[in-house]
This record gives structure tokens, sequence and C-alpha cells, in this order.
């Protein structure tokens, strides 16, 4: 239990408590990009714990939960939990966290395209406009093939 990077006490104070996980989780390969701890302490399953949520460079999203002993009680990798062995070791628990969000990043990438992307109201774009146009320009194109077609059809016959 000596590599322990969350004490519950610390987790109310958000900048001691993150500095070392950035630290642990920027040697282990992955750049923290935000983190966020919960101030709320709760209670599932008679277990108490306090929740941190790091926020990665590719958007994949981890969530801890730490209990009061300090160790990793669960670990949520893009909201669905993920088992680990070594939840009283951080340091071999972030290396072990990491390898599975480089396991899955491709997945998680595909599922970020798929995600569809509502415009806000107030932003108004040119497709309907566009569309007008390129139908004009389409029909427009149509007829000068035809002339052609009908140009090259008298060539033919003479």
């Amino acid at each position: 239990m000596a590599n322990l990077l969350f004490e519950f006490d610390d987790l109310g104070n958000k900048a001691k408590a993150t500095k070392a996980a950035e630290k642990a989780f920027a040697r282990a390969g992955a750049e923290v990009a935000s983190v966020h701890v919960e101030p709320k302490i709760k209670r599932t399953a008679g277990v108490t714990y306090r929740e941190v949520a790091l926020t990665f460079n590719d958007s994949q999203i981890v969530g801890l939960r730490i209990k009061r002993t300090g160790d990793i009680y669960q670990v949520l990798l893009n909201k669905k939990i993920v088992p680990i062995t070594h939840q009283d070791n951080h340091t071999k628990a972030v290396a072990e966290i990491v390898a599975l969000m480089e396991r899955g990043r491709s997945a998680f990438q595909k599922k970020l395209v798929k995600v569809p992307v509502k415009m806000p109201d107030r932003v108004k774009t040119a497709a309907p406009k566009m569309e007008v146009a390129l139908t004009e320009r389409r029909d427009s194109l149509k007829g000068a093939v035809e002339a052609a077609r009908v140009e090259l059809e008298e060539i033919r016959a003479s």
C-alpha cells in the first residue's frame, strides 16, 4: 500500500490530489487534459468513496472511485466499469488503465465518429442555397451534354 496516489481526505484539495495523478498517467504514456474531483462523498453497496474523473487528450474518460483507505474501488473507462488487478498499488493500476485505454482506442474513436453532432439553432448553413445552385448547374450541364450528342449525331450522319 506504499504506492498510493490518492488519500481520501486530500481529494477535497483538488490541486494537490490531481498533480500526482497527472504525473503518474504522463509517465505511463497518457496525457491528461482535465481532472474533476467530485466534492460529494458517495456510498454504494456499503462502500464509501469519492470520484475522480480524468479526461485525456484523445477524449477518453477514466473515472476512479477511491475508498476511504485510499485504494481504488472501481474504474470506469468511458463510462463502463472495467476490472483491474492492482487496486492497492496505484502505479501498477495506472499502467494497467493506460494499457486498457490503448487497447480500446480505435473502437472508441470509431464510436466517436458515429455520434451525430447537432448544430445549435442560431447557426445557419448555406446547404439549402447550395442545393438549389447545384441542381440548376446539373440541369444546365445535362442540356449541354444533350446538345453535344445532337451535334455528334449530325456530324456522324453527314
